[in-house]
């Protein structure tokens, strides 16, 4: 089993080191039920990154390796879904309109999107991910992977293949605050892990 040792917090300074414009968050653990000081805090948050031509892939979440051709992965929480979306809408000269806002905030699941390597083409067909928060297993409300990946710039050397797994979990259904282990199961084995703590994610 390959385990990044890297944390979501050590892998945002990593960005922040590389140039990569990733804006400064306060650390606080995942809103279920965010304010309105914080929804507007999220929404400028975006707005000010369009600004400085900041791509919105830069706003997710991240965890894992910084590495390109390493697994990685990244949250998308109602928080970090409204910068993103309010960051699309900057970067038109727009900014999203109250409907848009209510629908991300009327969102029941946190995605979870991982991009995991392997040599043939159909090694993460049947994937599965789930969340170890302490003993307790938390299990996804629908899972999604790709069943044909996709050829790496290192191809044909190793490794070969990248695809996604991408599990949507209720928010009602795991700790926000807690230290977790987010565990995806290619079906032909190797499985990979990551340690994030919830309470640095906003």
């Amino acid at each position: 089993m390959w385990r990044p040792n890297m944390s979501l917090a050590g892998f945002c300074l990593v960005c922040i080191g590389a140039g990569l414009g990733v804006p400064a968050m306060e650390s606080r653990a995942i809103e279920v039920s965010p304010t309105n000081v914080q929804v507007e805090q999220a929404v400028e948050q975006g707005l000010r990154a369009a600004k400085d031509r900041v791509l919105p892939n830069r706003l997710y979440a991240w965890f894992g390796s910084d590495m390109e051709l390493r697994p990685k992965g990244f949250l998308m929480t109602k928080m970090n879904g409204l910068t993103v979306m309010a960051s699309h809408y900057g970067l038109r000269g727009e900014t999203p309109s109250e409907t848009e806002i209510q629908r991300v905030l009327a969102e029941e699941t946190m995605l979870v999107s991982v991009t995991i390597f392997g040599e043939t083409p159909k090694f993460a067909d049947n994937s599965y991910i789930v969340l170890k928060q302490g003993e307790k297993l938390v299990k996804p409300l629908k899972v999604r992977f790709d069943g044909v990946a996709q050829r790496t710039k290192a191809w044909p050397k190793a490794p070969r293949y990248q695809a996604k797994v991408i599990g949507s979990f209720q928010y009602d259904a795991f700790d926000p605050n807690a230290k977790t282990t987010i565990m995806v199961f290619p079906s032909k084995g190797q499985e990979v892990s990551f340690d994030v703590e919830f309470s640095n994610i906003p």
